[in-house]
């Protein structure tokens, strides 16, 4: 009995996936507070690459979609990115943790089977955003995480 509802219970975490597609995601915010990010990791599976972003007491609202070239937020220069393809991750009313993430840009180059780098392409009036820079253009989910609040994009291969 107990093994029978472990099964259910895992089938049922799988099913709250959403797919894999090329087109624009986005989630709603669970926090009326400025989110703060404190960690960007990734990393990589059989069929697809990570990235979470960790967040502080909720998530922000959160949006991700393909773009032909990501440009820092203020300036609107480009983020010079490996690949040939590029999504752009945006979250609003959030703001970066330098104490933890660094005083730096946040950057990570993984080199993976689909994500090749993360940079940080702003944080400005309240916005944070991302690009990941692709060796394709393929389908790609976002989602939420809770304990502790993430905000998950996988990449697949």
């Amino acid at each position: 009995m107990i093994r029978s509802a472990l099964i259910g219970l895992v089938l049922a975490a799988g099913a709250s996936t959403p797919p894999f597609t090329v087109f624009a995601k986005a989630g709603p915010a669970t926090t009326s507070q400025t989110a703060v990010l404190e960690h960007v990791r990734v990393g990589r599976h059989s069929t697809f690459d990570r990235v979470v972003f960790e967040f502080r007491a909720g998530t922000p609202a959160w949006s991700a979609r393909y773009v032909p070239q990501v440009v820092h937020d203020g300036s609107g220069l480009p983020v010079r990115l490996p690949g040939t393809a590029f999504l752009h991750v945006v979250f609003r009313h959030t703001r970066v943790d330098r104490a933890s993430a660094g005083a730096a840009p946040i950057t990570r180059t993984p080199r993976f089977g689909g994500l090749v780098q993360l940079k940080e392409s702003g944080d400005f009036e309240g916005v944070v955003s991302f690009g990941l820079g692709l060796r394709r253009k393929v389908g790609f989910r976002g989602f939420r995480m809770t304990s502790p609040s993430r905000v998950v994009i996988d990449v697949a291969h």
